[in-house]
């Protein structure tokens, strides 16, 4: 018994390490590219007007909300509903592994976070790879409206987004998707889902996912109009420039939150109303804005694990009772 007290123990020390020392590279990673990104971005920053940078803020912060929302649904499709404060503390939180070198770490994250919500690692890691699917088909689909920009980025590129839009939307399809989760779960020795995907969920899904490129993508809009005022035609290409310009730094894993390929391709999608270096000092403020935000909706995600806090937010019946109010076992 006390060597299982002592291995156990043990466990917990090494885990509260892992912890301390993923948190401590995470934070260095985070003020290294603040402080980069500030650097480049100073006199384009400081040159927008407040409501502008306000706007935008608030259009990233509900652009993560649609995430989150997104998130919920697709563990939910996996007959691992979990209240929506949980949810978003796995989800907000496990993003901002993406700043270290390698956006799978914030996958690795999310997976983690979300196994303490009572969802088995192999269901987390099976949700977190619908969710990237399912995003990255209606980043697809949304991006169809920043063609004319990825053009210009890469003829190659553009064609392999419209080769690839119908492919998605195939691998989507509840039968089809159900049948790729069971695959999953079969190759990490788990047994398969007890009843099909439904459509319901995974629409929700694929909507709020939807939801939240066009308000990522009208965020970027905003920027721009300070300095090239308000077009309708730059909203469309804004929202399909940054849907395909996120998705393809999503996808490009080697690189920290995909750093230069979501630019590229928001350049192509001003220059036709401002000229290059301007354009590249916006992208590079939407990014910095991003970070802000995403660390900002980070920590407030992250203190929201204590237990008075969340009893004080959440509905009655996701309330964490106090030690002193658990049954006494016999």
């Amino acid at each position: 018994m006390t060597e299982e007290v002592a291995a156990s123990r043990g466990k917990k020390i090494a885990g509260t390490v892992l912890r301390v020392a993923v948190t401590v590279a995470i934070v260095v990673a985070i003020v290294l590219a603040v402080r980069s990104q500030w650097s480049e971005v100073r006199d384009t920053i400081l040159s927008l007007g407040i409501w502008s940078l306000l706007g935008s803020s608030l259009l990233v912060f509900l652009g993560m909300g649609a995430a989150v929302r997104a998130w919920q649904h697709a563990l939910g499709a996996l007959e691992y509903p979990i209240p929506a404060f949980d949810a978003a503390r796995c989800y907000l939180v496990g993003q901002l592994g993406k700043y270290l070198p390698g956006s799978v770490w914030a996958f690795v994250l999310q997976t983690e976070l979300v196994r303490r919500a009572g969802v088995t690692r192999a269901a987390g890691f099976v949700a977190v790879l619908v969710t990237v699917g399912l995003s990255t088909t209606s980043a697809l689909v949304v991006g169809l409206l920043g063609l004319p920009a990825l053009f210009d980025v890469s003829t190659i590129a553009a064609v392999a987004v419209i080769v690839l839009v119908p492919i998605a939307l195939t691998c989507a399809y509840p039968p089809i998707l159900t049948r790729l989760v069971n695959l999953a779960l079969k190759v990490l020795r788990r047994a398969p889902l007890q009843s099909p995907l439904t459509t319901r969920k995974i629409a929700l899904s694929l909507g709020w996912c939807a939801a939240s490129w066009v308000l990522y993508g009208t965020h970027l809009w905003i920027l721009a109009s300070s300095s090239a005022g308000f077009r309708i035609g730059g909203l469309v290409e804004c929202i399909g420039a940054l849907a395909l310009g996120m998705c393809a730094g999503v996808l490009v894993v080697v690189v920290p939150s995909g750093i230069g390929v979501r630019e590229a391709v928001v350049v192509a999608a001003l220059s036709p109303f401002m000229d290059a270096g301007v354009a590249l000092g916006l992208a590079l403020a939407s990014r910095l804005v991003f970070t802000l935000c995403e660390v900002l909706a980070g920590v407030i995600a992250a203190a929201s694990g204590s237990r008075a806090l969340r009893n004080m937010l959440v509905h009655s019946h996701s309330r964490v009772p106090a030690a002193s109010d658990q049954p006494a076992s016999n």
